[in-house]
């Protein structure tokens, strides 16, 4: 196995612990919203990894055992005059629309559930990059 594939298996675990840490499981939403948090987390975890890797003089392919996420790097990523400024702003906003769903209740509010969705999806206004395996609403 390569050193990049060692990485995405990386990555793709450390989405699944952060997606089920922060949103629980997230398997019953519609595929879209799945999709799109997917890409989001990815996005943002990737970014992470490389800040948390210059912060801490690592090599590009040097990977953590495990992942926390810190509130104080990440709340500086968003001051980055760059792609991670936008990554993480896109995943405070994913964050918080989620939680506002959750709360919100499939069972109880269908209509409004489904507009919060609409919603969330509409926030990406992004084209999908091939292996992205997410279509843009917008």
């Amino acid at each position: 196995m390569t050193a990049i594939n060692n990485q995405d298996n990386a990555i793709e675990k450390f989405c699944n612990q952060a997606i089920e840490r922060r949103l629980g499981d997230i398997s019953g939403l519609p595929e879209k919203l799945v999709e799109y948090v997917w890409l989001v987390y990815r996005e943002f975890i990737s970014s992470y990894l490389d800040i948390l890797r210059q912060s801490e003089r690592k090599p590009a392919d040097w990977m953590p055992e495990t992942l926390s996420i810190d509130a104080e790097l990440t709340d500086g990523m968003r001051h980055f005059f760059s792609d991670y400024q936008h990554i993480t702003r896109e995943f405070y906003r994913l964050n918080q629309k989620m939680e506002q769903l959750q709360e919100t209740g499939k069972e109880r509010h269908l209509n409004l559930y489904r507009d919060m969705i609409d919603n969330i999806l509409e926030g990406n206004h992004r084209q999908a990059k091939p292996g992205d395996g997410y279509e843009s609403t917008g």
